[in-house]
């Protein structure tokens, strides 16, 4: 029980550490950008749309929107449903957001999960590219926790999860 404990009071202090960066316009610009092209997975359907097209790359294609659709079970429709954790902003009412308060629950980030499954992908077929998706993928991670919509250990786990399911997709 002291580790929980111990997650949780590092995770109110990794939300609130961020608030106070709040005041730079162009990051926060950049993140709430970041952080809307994840919603729904629309950043990685829409590239999974155009690498459908070329025959060279139909197959990470079709290997992405597996991972896609499988850490979407696994993390939003399951996980979430079982943990039932609120959101920092839920939690903390008293913080202006930068962007609309997700209705859902909080553990794992979903947009990181996926970031992360995709990412993983391609890493697996064309690894120079995978780094750039890796980064993104972190950046991703980064802008949930940066908009107080996510704790360190949801980004974390997402982070974990996301890979665990593009590696195994990739196996498979």
């Amino acid at each position: 029980m002291k580790i929980i404990n111990k997650i949780k009071e590092i995770d109110v202090k990794t939300s609130h550490y961020f608030l106070k960066y709040y005041h730079h316009h162009f990051l926060n610009k950049i993140l709430i950008l970041i952080t809307g092209i994840g919603d729904f997975g629309m950043i990685w359907l829409g590239l999974i749309l155009i690498l459908s097209l070329h025959s060279q790359t139909r197959f990470l294609a079709q290997r992405m929107l597996t991972a896609l659709l499988a850490s979407t079970i696994i993390g939003q429709v399951t996980i979430k449903s079982l943990v039932k954790r609120k959101r920092p902003c839920h939690t903390f009412t008293d913080v202006n957001m930068l962007i609309a308060i997700p209705n859902d629950y909080s553990f794992p980030s979903g947009h990181t999960t996926s970031s992360f499954a995709c990412a993983t992908t391609v890493c697996f077929l064309f690894p120079k590219a995978g780094v750039i998706f890796m980064i993104f993928a972190f950046i991703m991670a980064f802008s949930r926790l940066y908009l107080f919509v996510h704790y360190l250990s949801d980004v974390t786990f997402g982070m974990i999860l996301g890979i665990l399911v593009g590696v195994i997709v990739m196996l498979i």
